[in-house]
């Protein structure tokens, strides 16, 4: 016993101790592969001489166990008591969507923008003969060149008026200090000599006319490349007295975006007896495409149509019927609203334009149906009415006079797509 050999039963043991040792170490590993560790140190027991001695029972007992390492260790790899390591998200993708909205909204802004610029250029052009969009004196060695003429008004009364004029300023005035009526045209070009515009005067024409009685074509020529006016078709009105038809044709002026910078102002002076001797309301009609529209003192049923300018109506009347508005541009009216004087007849009146300002002034008994909208704007008024508004946008639909004993079946329409609209007490 004393021979320093090992017994056998020692060596089995300390083989199960290593099996066990060693399974502990991979079991560690599959369950913290990515994490370091440092291995713990295993003590290895030294042989040394010992006395043969009888083997405890625990040991005894430990011997008869048995460990099959390579299938536990295969069975834990398929237990499915195991969790994987969460993997991370892949990256989620931004959407195109609101840069194709943006980019949309910004063309469309830019596109307002260079329309707003057009319409500005062009209405200059109209108002002052200045520079136009395309064409007609745009090099910087071009002048303004005028030719005024002026024609007297022969008729004995005047109960009809057309004007058409493609592209300039209209203004018709009632003189009361005035015993002859004159219309005078000026003629407005933009070129680089005067020999050039002599030519350019040439090309455009204003046509006057001044029938004495008899039903008239009132009607709009339109302008060719000469500045030869075409056939019309608007339909034909009758006059009671006498017509006055004033109509421009001017060449390359068709469209918005013109090929000219000629335009033509028209001024009408009317006397008082003129009108009053036609035994009948005055019928006028206004086409006027770009340019200002200026009425003073002019009764009668008004039709007036613009593109792109202000309209301006003071000291009138209007009977029913009478429409006034423009495109783009502020309408302003201050005269009277001639409703029927029976409360139950249907009369119209209209105002309105699409992107501008209404401002109307009427005497503080006016009675009618007051039909105020606006879709994008206010509406203030002197007058006790209660405008609903609602999303940027406001609209009335009532009396405007509540005081007044009978209602009127009159309605006066005042409507704008994009602007205010304001309503005042003439002072007395």
């Amino acid at each position: 016993m004393g021979n320093g050999r090992i017994r056998s039963e020692d060596d089995e043991y300390r083989r199960r101790r290593r099996a066990e040792v060693r399974y502990n170490e991979e079991e560690y590993a599959d369950e913290y592969e990515n994490e370091e560790y440092e291995e713990p140190l295993v003590k290895r027991a030294r042989p040394r001489a010992t006395q043969r001695v009888q083997q405890p029972p625990q040991y005894a007992q430990r011997s008869q166990r048995t460990y099959p390492p390579q299938e536990r260790r295969a069975t834990r790899a398929t237990s499915p008591t195991r969790v994987a390591r969460p993997r991370p998200r892949p990256r989620r993708r931004r959407s195109v969507w609101p840069v194709l909205l943006g980019g949309c909204a910004l063309g469309i802004f830019f596109a307002v923008v260079a329309a707003a610029v057009v319409v500005f250029f062009t209405v200059r052009t109209a108002q002052t003969g200045g520079v136009p969009i395309i064409g007609g004196g745009l090099g910087a060695s071009t002048q303004t060149f005028k030719s005024d003429a002026t024609q007297a008004i022969t008729l004995g009364s005047l109960a009809q008026m057309q004007i058409c004029n493609k592209i300039g300023n209209v203004s018709i005035v009632v003189d009361p200090n005035a015993d002859t009526a004159s219309i005078q045209t000026t003629k407005i070009v933009r070129v680089s000599s005067k020999a050039n515009a002599d030519s350019e005067f040439n090309r455009i024409n204003v046509s006057v006319q001044q029938p004495a009685t008899g039903t008239q074509n009132m009607a709009c020529a339109s302008s060719t490349t000469s500045g030869t006016p075409t056939t019309t078709t608007t339909p034909a009105s009758t006059a009671t007295g006498g017509a006055l038809l004033v109509n421009t044709t001017i060449p390359d002026s068709d469209g918005l975006i013109h090929g000219t910078g000629d335009a033509v102002d028209i001024k009408i002076t009317l006397a008082p007896k003129l009108l009053a001797s036609a035994g009948a309301p005055l019928q006028l009609n206004i086409l006027a495409a770009l340019g200002n529209v200026t009425i003073d003192g002019v009764s009668g049923v008004l039709n007036i149509i613009g593109s792109s300018g202000n309209v301006n109506v003071t000291h009138a009347t209007l009977i029913s019927g009478s429409s006034i508005g423009t495109g783009q541009g502020n309408v302003t009216f201050n005269g009277i609203i001639a409703a029927p004087s029976d409360p139950t007849t249907q009369a119209n009146f209209v105002i309105r334009n699409e992107t501008g300002t209404i401002d109307v002034t009427l005497p503080t008994t006016t009675n009618v149906v007051l039909s105020a909208n606006t879709n994008v704007g206010t509406i203030h008024s002197d007058f006790p009415i209660n405008a609903t508004t609602s999303s940027g946008s406001a609209s009335y639909r009532g009396p405007l006079n509540t005081s007044a004993t009978t209602q009127s079946a009159a309605i006066l329409t005042l409507d704008v797509s994009t602007g205010n609209i304001s309503i005042h007490k003439a002072q007395s």
